[in-house]
């Protein structure tokens, strides 16, 4: 699979050009029938999170160093959970290919491709979880990903980027940016139920024209790397561009009244996307080698689904003063008060 992940991190298409003399579907054929092969391989549970479940896989007779085929890669499951409707994995990697890639480039995201699983692998998988709610895992699609995990020889940051410009329906009064203004009224809901809170890393600082400010937001994201290492990341994020496309994307879908009056609209679902995706850093202890910057969680929302989650939240930040620093709670909470979005419009 590492070579299969090296040719589609390429900023083109180069089609189906042989590896070794056979083809990528050959090649991608040969590890679905491995992973549906229990006597050839074996899995181990990584996390999972609302929708997904994630798992390693190794090749049976391998050493602990090495995963053969599957070197570098993940095996990602949905979870099939009562009441709740994800998009199928087939409309999601539809989505990867013909919305994201066309729009960010698929040098700049995690590949994935899909396969099947039996229902035999599937019952393995389950048992294998750590499971925390009455979900389940059933045969039919998986992917298989690129694995952006820490190795030797890496630095390894993973951080959402969020909103990377203000909502175009914020309040007029805005002190906070919308992220900023989110994770307030979360650290209030924190710091009620009796757990820690920190101040939140606004995002803005990450597309600011004051290169000063974005050193000060790498600062904050990896605050025990070397200044060395801090800098080269600086450098990656400018000469990639690829966090001011998401900004660009984010704008360009969601120009005013989306939220509230179409968000079926493909344009705003994927600007929403973007808005949640994450990204993955890998820095080579090698200074002469570049960077790799990739996005992932770039799955499409179900907007359907999502909509009165989204409207909720949005009247929640405006009507209850969490844009405008002015929310009305019992006890102080640890929060950007005044938001960097301001303080930093402010730096020349």
């Amino acid at each position: 699979m590492e070579a299969i992940w090296k040719r589609r991190s390429g900023a083109a298409s180069q089609g189906d050009l042989p590896y070794d003399g056979r083809s990528e579907t050959d090649l991608l054929q040969e590890c679905e029938d491995l992973v549906n092969d229990p006597e050839r391989v074996h899995f181990e549970y990584v996390a999972e999170g609302r929708a997904n479940v994630v798992f390693s896989i190794w090749e049976a007779g391998g050493s602990a160093a090495r995963k053969g085929r599957f070197e570098c890669t993940l095996l990602r499951v949905p979870k099939a959970t009562s009441g709740v409707t994800p998009c199928d994995y087939k409309t999601l990697q539809d989505f990867h290919e013909n919305q994201v890639e066309k729009n960010i480039g698929r040098q700049h995201l995690v590949p994935q491709v899909l396969i099947r699983i039996s229902v035999e692998v599937a019952d393995i998988l389950h048992e294998k979880r750590s499971k925390t709610d009455e979900s389940e895992i059933r045969a039919g699609y998986a992917m298989l990903i690129q694995d952006m995990s820490a190795s030797p020889g890496f630095l390894v940051l993973e951080f959402k980027p969020k909103w990377l410009a203000q909502s175009p329906i914020a309040s007029s009064r805005a002190k906070r940016c919308r992220t900023c203004a989110r994770e307030a009224f979360r650290n209030y809901q924190r710091q009620a139920s009796g757990h820690s809170v920190s101040v939140p890393i606004c995002p803005l600082g990450l597309v600011h024209e004051n290169v000063a400010v974005v050193m000060e937001t790498i600062r904050r994201l990896a605050p025990e790397w070397t200044e060395r290492d801090q800098k080269r990341l600086l450098s990656a994020f400018q000469k990639s561009g690829i966090l001011r496309r998401l900004r660009e994307l984010q704008t360009k879908g969601d120009p005013g009244q989306a939220l509230l009056d179409d968000p079926s609209d493909p344009h705003f679902g994927l600007a929403m996307t973007l808005r949640d995706c994450s990204c993955y850093v890998r820095v080579p202890a090698d200074v002469t080698q570049d960077l790799e910057i990739k996005l992932a969680d770039v799955d499409k929302k179900n907007w359907e689904e999502k909509r009165t989650y989204w409207q909720e939240t949005h009247w929640n930040l405006v009507n209850n003063g969490w844009y405008t620093c002015e929310e009305q709670v019992d006890e102080l909470i640890v929060t950007a008060k005044r938001s960097l979005y301001v303080v930093w419009a402010n730096k020349t």
